[in-house]
């Protein structure tokens, strides 16, 4: 029989102790906090889509039609008027669809402990502050659900970024690490 030698160096190729693999890391669970935010971001996501006939409704109406008229530079015909909302009508769909696609996304991601989906999370919580520079032109219920759309989002990062939750996403990627480098343990 023929015994192993030992490298020629000090150096050891397999860094485990006894030749053994390091054990696996216990999958994370998933905090209160996490689930909170989660829920919250998809509460703000349905916010989002109660909006979009709210928002189309103000579109249509003599109020939106006025206030365009009246911070209007130029005159504007009745067809270029039509021509104006309905674009506008069309963008404010897309956009408003795509958001809610991506918010519901980032939420499942979140969920999984993604640390980038809470990184994007608060980034949008940010920038949807800057939504309450409309409320003094929206009428009383896009008020509210503008309100809703930004504290929603607000409180989901608030919980993201809580202990627990800073701890589960670090055991989140500790784990998908461990998985990926080890896919048979």
């Amino acid at each position: 029989m023929s015994e192993q030698q030992p490298p020629a160096n000090n150096y050891s190729y397999n860094a485990y102790a006894g030749n053994q693999p390091a054990a696996a890391p216990a999958a994370p669970v998933r905090p209160k906090q996490v689930d909170l935010g989660f829920w919250l971001l998809i509460a703000a996501a349905v916010v989002s889509a109660i909006s979009i006939p709210v928002t189309l409704s103000w579109m249509n109406s003599d109020d939106f039609r006025n206030s365009l008229v009246e911070t209007s530079a130029v005159a504007i015909s009745a067809s270029e008027l039509d021509a104006v909302i309905a674009f506008s009508t069309a963008l404010s769909i897309f956009f408003a669809v795509v958001s809610i696609a991506v918010a519901v996304l980032v939420a499942l991601f979140v969920r999984k402990g993604y640390n980038w989906a809470r990184i994007v999370a608060t980034v949008f919580a940010v920038l949807g502050l800057f939504g309450l520079a409309n409320l003094t032109t929206a009428g009383s219920l896009m008020a509210v659900l503008t309100v809703l759309g930004i504290v929603l989002p607000v409180a989901a990062v608030i919980m993201l970024w809580m202990k627990p939750s800073t701890e589960y996403f670090n055991g989140s990627k500790a784990y998908r690490q461990f998985k990926k480098y080890n896919p048979g343990a």
